[in-house]
């Protein structure tokens, strides 16, 4: 009878610890979840480290660009200053050739002029206003007058005369007097100009 009991007793098996592993769906979710956890863990670090790489690039590159602004800002400032500088030297230096090539004109047409006044008659006042000359003058004899009025017929470069006054002599003048305008043909003296200035420039060869 003994022997029987005690039988009974080893063939009982109590065990209260608890089981490694849950059985079924609750178990493997409880054995994925750790692992997922750990990656997802991971992953978010990595994308944080990426985000703060590139917060930190993006501030660089934006210094940067402000520097880079800054000497842009610098460099279109000082070209603007050159330009606004070498426009008004040029400008300066249009208007000297503008004066210098009237100038030189009017004097080539002053003396065209002087070559078309007979002998004898004399000038009071001489205007050259663009393309028109105006002058007047006294003379002793008709004839002077007929020859001027022929010396401008012939004339290529100072044409068009037209006598806007012709007044005889008088108590108050012993001469007649008279006033009278022209056309400067330009274009003739620029040819002379250019002529001269070719002679000019073989000559310093």
């Amino acid at each position: 009878m003994a022997t029987a009991a005690q039988r009974k007793a080893s063939d009982i098996n109590i065990n209260l610890m608890p089981s490694k592993e849950t059985s079924g769906t609750v178990g493997t979710a409880t054995h994925w979840a750790p692992t997922i956890g750990r990656y997802l863990i991971i992953v978010t670090e990595i994308i944080a480290i990426a985000i703060l790489i590139l917060a930190i690039k993006l501030a660089t590159d934006k210094e940067t660009l402000r520097e880079n602004i800054k000497r842009l800002r610098t460099a279109v400032s000082q070209q603007s200053d050159f330009e606004t500088d070498f426009r008004l030297v040029q400008q300066q230096v249009n208007e000297i050739k503008s004066q210098r090539v009237s100038h030189f004109q009017n004097n080539l047409a002053v003396a065209e002029f002087l070559k078309l006044l007979p002998k004898g008659m004399t000038l009071e006042t001489l205007v050259f206003e663009g393309a028109e000359i105006s002058f007047s003058g006294e003379f002793d004899d008709p004839k002077q007058l007929q020859t001027m009025i022929n010396a401008f017929s012939r004339s290529d470069k100072l044409v068009g005369l037209d006598i806007s006054e012709l007044e005889s002599p008088s108590e108050k003048s012993e001469r007649f007097s008279f006033s009278a305008s022209g056309i400067v043909v330009q274009s003739s003296f620029e040819q002379e100009e250019e002529e001269a200035n070719n002679v000019v420039s073989r000559a310093g060869e």
